[in-house]
């Protein structure tokens, strides 16, 4: 009796441990806003997929399922892609322009319904967001492209990029976490990096070299990764092997392998990393304020090596061991 008696109790005790964990797991996952896309609380995490060298969050506009594009490159806080998402009272506000060089036009709604995240954050009559064509997208990366995630969702945060673990991690600034830094806990810091910023608040640029040669390097989670050299650079570097064709890609662009890169006193190298033109960069260097003739953007091909913190208020990117 004594025995039944205690399987009685260890029994309600469990199924009230579960109890409370279904609630407290059902809070977390109910998170809803009203009007605004920004975040809320101390630490906010986002599972992301890679595809085709860039990181998606998965989510639904207006019960649409799709991706959104996580693009340090945007200012915006959520942009969406009126050519897969259907927002009939939409109002034409002008053109945009993306760094690789496509053009579109954008457009303002005034409300959109919902937009729902797959870790449970949800956005409701959200007012005065921007949407685009971005058929380019759609064309080139995934279909089912609903849009960009982009700087401004994320302010007064700084965030942990993690490929591997294919995750986004967003910790709310503050004094104590300057101190603490509990985003570096179990994890092996092998640099820290300060950047600038110039024209735009959301692109952090680096000073660093390819052997001998100054470069200025340009983080952005929107792009591949990509070096642009002056025919003198681009000459010694090559003379000296530390800048090598390494082939085509899909698109028959070429590739490079580029060795010897130092910043700060971190130092690596890169394989795959795309090659550009002059030509090619003349937007970017518009928008950022980039005078110098040398530029690597540092996009997937470092993300892909290294697990990254990007801290904004106090301009360092701290370079992590995977």
């Amino acid at each position: 009796m004594s025995s039944l008696k205690y399987m009685s109790r260890a029994n309600l005790y469990f199924w009230l441990i579960n109890l409370l964990l279904c609630y407290y797991s059902t809070q977390i996952k109910a998170q809803v806003f009203e009007k605004t896309p920004e975040l809320h609380g101390d630490i906010v995490v986002f599972p992301i997929t890679i595809i085709n060298a860039f990181p998606f969050i998965s989510g639904t506009v207006n019960g649409v399922e799709g991706k959104f594009m996580f693009d340090t490159g945007s200012p915006a806080t959520i942009s969406l892609n009126d050519n897969f998402i259907k927002l009939p009272n939409k109002k034409v506000k002008g053109n945009g322009l993306v760094a690789s060089g496509q053009s579109f036009k954008t457009s303002i709604s005034d409300t959109i319904r919902e937009i729902k995240f797959a870790n449970g954050i949800t956005y409701r009559n959200l007012e005065n967001i921007i949407s685009g064509n971005y058929d380019f997208l759609q064309k080139h990366i995934t279909p089912d492209c609903i849009g960009y995630v982009g700087h401004n969702f994320f302010n007064g945060y700084l965030f942990k990029l993690d490929y591997l673990q294919r995750k986004i991690t967003f910790y709310k600034t503050s004094a104590e976490r300057n101190i603490s830094k509990d985003f570096l806990l179990n994890e092996k810091v092998l640099a820290i990096i300060d950047f600038e910023i110039r024209k735009l608040p959301n692109n952090p640029l680096v000073k660093l070299k390819i052997g001998h040669i100054d470069v200025l390097g340009a983080f952005d989670t929107g792009q591949y990764g990509s070096l642009q050299l002056d025919s003198i650079s681009g000459y010694k570097l090559k003379s000296k092997g530390y800048v090598i064709n390494s082939g085509t890609d899909s698109s028959g662009d070429t590739l490079l392998n580029v060795k010897n890169i130092t910043i700060g006193k971190f130092k690596t190298d890169l394989k795959g990393v795309g090659f550009s033109n002059l030509e090619d960069t003349q937007i970017v260097r518009n928008a950022l304020g980039i005078t110098e003739p040398n530029i690597l953007d540092i996009g997937y091909r470092f993300f892909s090596q290294y697990k990254t913190v990007w801290d904004y208020p106090n301009k360092k990117i701290y370079i992590l061991e995977y």
